[in-house]
């Protein structure tokens, strides 16, 4: 069974994702993109998907 959490431990969890997500554009997903065109802007939508497909493969 897994541990219950609250809020607190939660939002840490949240800035790890958020500063592992950061490393991942900045580093792992820069050299496969030409000119990192990632990093010039994507929409609102682009992002949220880029994100959830990150958050996907940590599973």
């Amino acid at each position: 069974m897994e541990k219950k959490i609250g809020l607190d431990k939660f939002c840490d969890l949240l800035v790890k994702l958020n500063m592992e997500f950061t490393d991942f554009i900045l580093e792992d997903f820069e050299s496969e993109e030409e000119g990192n065109i990632k990093l010039e802007g994507l929409t609102e939508r682009e992002w949220i998907n880029l994100y959830i497909s990150f958050l996907q493969k940590l599973n």
